[in-house]
């Protein structure tokens, strides 16, 4: 055995192999135990660590040539993909101002997988009780104010729905080891088809073709088509926050150039049809964002070409205020008496948040989950009076708060979130999302640039079920995965 084990060191070119067909005599004498620790210490030297435990803190239970799928249940997933831009259909399930499929199709998933939930609730357990205490201090909210079943149901079961997606991207991802590509592919056929159904939608404006606007009035849940292309979002302003909440950290976590493709394709066509203002706001702030997180500041030329692009991009913001009617109109008249879409969104938040000034333990503890309606009966007068001393223009949609339905929407998610579960839990979220970023060392430039999107994109958004929010706390979460199984 020891002569074995110097002939196995010596190089390649001297070593004296058995003849074929020949057994060494020390073995024959052996016991069947003693031959197979023979075997494996004659057998070659093979590395302890694998090519892919370049990141270490991920289970590597598949090769890193991944398949597309590894069981039947990821059809689910693909398919929630696949259906992301599909949010403003009669064929989903109404949630605050959308009517999404894909959080469904995400929960789906994670409920086939249940076996892998409890590794996804390690990882992410203060996100995962997270419902359990929103749920808690509701108690204070609806035992003083009221209880609204349906609309309470919403709200929570929305953060359920999120939390679905974390859980879809952390088995597909991080437990299967599913590759990007693929998914990659279905994202950018995904938003270049609803892309075309934007044309059509203008064609149908533009020539005034009444089937075309006739078949997306029955189609859409909140119908923009009459007017201008809503894709198939649940309205217009919704299209930045696709570009810029879904498929840009997608560019950033894969450098995907089709993703880079579709991105400017997707919001320059947008900006062409007048399909809304919100998207010239939106290009902005995620231009200079993308250039922030992508230019390397240390090359002196690529330092000065961000600069430059930041400089372009502003002034193409500067130029469309002019050349757009309505954001030249909002310019030059203000927020509040510059145009009736914008000043309804500001009263839908000025509502509830005039009746934070008034009451100081709902609005450390909220309304509880489902009450934003009486948080917008009991601030209504106060903030119209003051809206009305600022001459903002008034609309059916604003006299309708006076007495609001139970599923009443404010267009953001902070005014939202506050009215119904209070300041306090507010400020512990944003607590945890900073302790998270400092545990996984995730404190660089790309992860600042995306939450500063994130927390831009809703201010006028706000879906607890989209997946913007989940998929950033799943990146910080899996700081160490890279993009090699792509």
């Amino acid at each position: 055995m020891a002569n074995r084990m110097n002939n196995r060191n010596e190089p390649a070119h001297l070593r004296q192999p058995n003849p074929a067909g020949t057994t060494d005599q020390s073995n024959q004498q052996l016991s069947q135990p003693d031959r197979q620790r023979v075997a494996l210490d004659s057998a070659p030297e093979v590395p302890l660590v694998p090519a892919v435990a370049a990141a270490p803190s991920m289970p590597i239970t598949r090769s890193q040539k991944s398949a597309i799928i590894s069981d039947p249940s990821d059809l689910l997933f693909y398919t929630a993909l696949a259906l992301l831009p599909v949010d403003g259909t009669v064929a989903g399930i109404p949630l605050p101002f959308w009517t999404p499929l894909s959080p469904w199709l995400f929960l789906a998933y994670a409920l086939v997988n249940a076996r892998l939930l409890r590794t996804v609730a390690r990882r992410y357990l203060p996100f995962v009780l997270f419902p359990l205490l929103l749920v808690l201090v509701s108690f204070y909210g609806w035992t003083t104010v009221g209880f609204h079943g349906w609309a309470a149901a919403r709200s929570i079961g929305s953060v359920v729905l999120g939390l679905a997606c974390l859980a879809s991207l952390e088995i597909a991802l991080r437990i299967k080891r599913l590759p990007w590509k693929p998914m990659v592919t279905v994202l950018v056929a995904a938003y270049s088809v609803a892309f075309l159904v934007g044309m059509v939608q203008w064609a149908g404006v533009q020539w005034h073709v009444a089937g075309i606007r006739q078949f997306f009035a029955r189609l859409m849940y909140r119908n923009y088509t009459w007017q201008r292309p809503q894709f198939l979002f649940a309205e217009p302003s919704y299209i930045g926050m696709h570009l810029f909440g879904i498929l840009l950290p997608v560019y950033w976590l894969t450098k995907d150039r089709r993703v880079a493709v579709v991105i400017p394709v997707f919001a320059l066509g947008s900006l062409l049809m007048g399909a809304g203002t919100r998207i010239v706001i939106d290009v902005v702030v995620a231009g200079v964002l993308w250039l922030a997180a992508s230019i390397n500041f240390r090359r002196r030329g690529a330092t000065i070409g961000a600069v430059s692009g930041i400089g372009v991009v502003v002034a193409g913001g500067v130029a469309a205020v002019f050349l757009d009617p309505r954001l030249s109109k909002l310019a030059s008249d203000g927020l509040l008496k510059g145009d009736q879409s914008m000043s309804a969104r500001i009263f839908h938040m000025l509502a509830p948040a005039w009746a934070w000034t008034h009451d100081l333990w709902h609005t450390l503890f909220g309304w509880g989950a489902g009450n934003i309606s009486n948080a917008v009966r009991t601030g209504y007068w106060g903030a119209r009076r003051w809206y009305d001393a600022r001459g903002g223009l008034v609309n059916n949609e604003i006299r309708g708060l006076q007495n609001p339905p139970a599923d009443t929407f404010t267009m953001s998610a902070y005014v939202s979130f506050i009215t119904e579960f209070g300041v306090l839990v507010m400020l512990l979220l944003v607590v945890l999302v900073v302790v998270s970023l400092s545990v996984h060392h995730a404190w660089n430039r790309t992860t600042v640039c995306w939450l500063i999107l994130v927390a831009y994109l809703y201010i006028q958004f706000e879906a607890y079920a989209c997946p913007i929010f989940v998929s950033a706390m799943w990146r910080i979460q899996a700081n160490s995965v890279s993009a090699a199984r792509y």
